[in-house]
């Protein structure tokens, strides 16, 4: 769902944004689900503010439950793509747990052939590019996330572009996904990976050192312990920060309590996300309107922090520095806005 916003116009990159947390209206019309607008708000989104991080996840599972067949997982893919082509964003890396989409009677590879339609159908129509990124979860079995490292394999030359691990981290350890995402490694995938936001600093310094990822999911509590601060800008990891869903999902009381204008004035590369368009009903561009409203920020902030995910999207070197080039005149002379 789009939200009217000056910086619309803006070109905008999100590297951290799930499928099955952003089913849209209009996607649910188009599947005829019956739904009103009213009932649609009352089952796909969370709670403002939630009592955990598993609250919010117990409300991904209408969304989880649409997307057990090709045309939901289809249509549902096309809609965000295009919602996000229509809020300015020029690059964006999509994820999505294919394991929970197996219901209907997909197998792995039908899931990742309806979302690939989905993605394809979009960008035939409008000027993004997207790639899809395969989430591991924490509660799943090794078996099955080795499955998904796997496929995500099988599917590299058709639109996936790294893995991550995701899912609840209290009371899910990562200790039985080592060996999962040493698989990644051998492989040649890209890595993120969720941490620092149901845990601590301590949670980001063990995906640090037993996933080894490009970027982290989240992070933000990574500034309760200075040392993996340091880590983090010595690897360079970019932070892919949610500030909306952080509030939502109660990492913080507040959006005024957030870090991430201290994470970004201690020099960590981040990047603005909003994590979900449904769950948690926004926009990147509204993200960056309450960003600015809160802590002053302004264009030369979203610039540098859009130029920093841009550096770190997982793609070739050539189009990474496509990316830098349209943010760079993008943010000179914004495109109108129709």
């Amino acid at each position: 769902m789009l939200f009217s916003s000056s910086y619309l116009a803006r070109p905008k990159v999100e590297l951290h944004l799930h499928i099955d947390c952003s089913v849209s209206w209009t996607a649910l019309q188009r599947l005829e689900t019956g739904l009103s607008f009213e009932d649609f708000r009352a089952k796909f989104t969370a709670p403002e503010r939630c009592a955990s991080l598993k609250q919010y996840l117990d409300a991904i599972a209408p969304s989880c439950a649409l997307l057990q067949d090709a045309r939901a997982l289809q249509v549902v893919t096309e809609e965000l793509v295009a919602e996000l082509a229509q809020d300015g964003v020029i690059y964006a890396e999509l994820r999505f747990a294919p394991h929970t989409h197996l219901a209907g009677g997909l197998d792995l590879d039908g899931v990742m052939a309806a979302v690939a339609q989905g993605v394809r159908a979009a960008t035939d129509q409008y000027a993004i590019r997207v790639g899809l990124i395969l989430c591991a979860l924490r509660d799943y079995s090794a078996e099955s996330n080795i499955a998904v490292i796997d496929l995500a394999a099988r599917w590299r030359d058709r639109g996936v572009v790294g893995v991550d691990i995701a899912g609840d981290e209290a009371g899910h350890p990562l200790a039985h996904n080592y060996a999962t995402f040493d698989r990644a490694h051998d492989l040649g995938l890209d890595i993120t990976a969720h941490a620092g936001e149901a845990a601590g600093a301590e949670s980001v310094l063990e995906a640090l050192e037993k996933l080894r990822p490009k970027r982290i999911g989240h992070g933000v509590r990574c500034l309760e312990d200075d040392a993996v601060v340091a880590l983090l800008k010595a690897r360079d990891i970019h932070l892919e920060v949610c500030p909306s869903s952080n509030v939502q999902v109660g990492v913080f009381p507040s959006l005024d309590q957030h870090n991430v204008d201290k994470l970004s004035r201690r020099g960590l590369s981040l990047g603005i996300n909003t994590d979900a368009r449904t769950v948690a009903p926004i926009s990147l561009s509204q993200e960056y309107e309450r960003l600015e409203s809160t802590f002053g920020w302004g264009p030369g902030e979203f610039l540098a922090h859009n130029l920093e995910a841009a550096r770190h999207a997982f793609q070739p070197d050539a189009i990474r520095a496509e990316l830098v080039e349209s943010l760079l005149t993008g943010w000179k002379s914004p495109r109108s806005v129709s």
